[in-house]
């Protein structure tokens, strides 16, 4: 069962549009359809970002080894879909902490 539809109005520059119709077109599906996929990819990111944010917080930021081991298996599970991963990705997305509030590892 579906949820609940709420009708927005948006506005979008005419290149994006179009890149959306196109994208939506290759999929199978409605423009609706692959915005609400791609604000649902998005709100998910936003997600996992503030965890990332929440637990670097707690334990200190990621090292680079780390970075790239993240980077590494980010690529792995892409590579059944055909997408790449390039180098310095996470570190792109990864949020920034204050480093006042920076705890050390243990």
């Amino acid at each position: 069962m579906r949820g609940m539809v709420t009708k927005r109005s948006v506005s979008l520059p005419d290149a994006v549009a179009a890149a959306v119709e196109a994208a939506a077109a290759e999929d199978g599906v409605s423009f609706s359809a692959w915005l609400a996929a791609a604000a649902d990819r998005q709100l998910r990111i936003r997600e996992g970002l503030r965890g990332v944010e929440a637990w670097e917080a707690e334990a200190g930021s990621l090292t680079p080894e780390e970075l790239a081991e993240g980077e590494a298996l980010l690529a792995r599970l892409l590579a059944g879909f055909g997408a790449r991963v390039r180098p310095g990705m996470a570190a792109m997305v990864r949020p920034a902490v204050a480093s006042a509030s920076k705890v050390r590892r243990r």
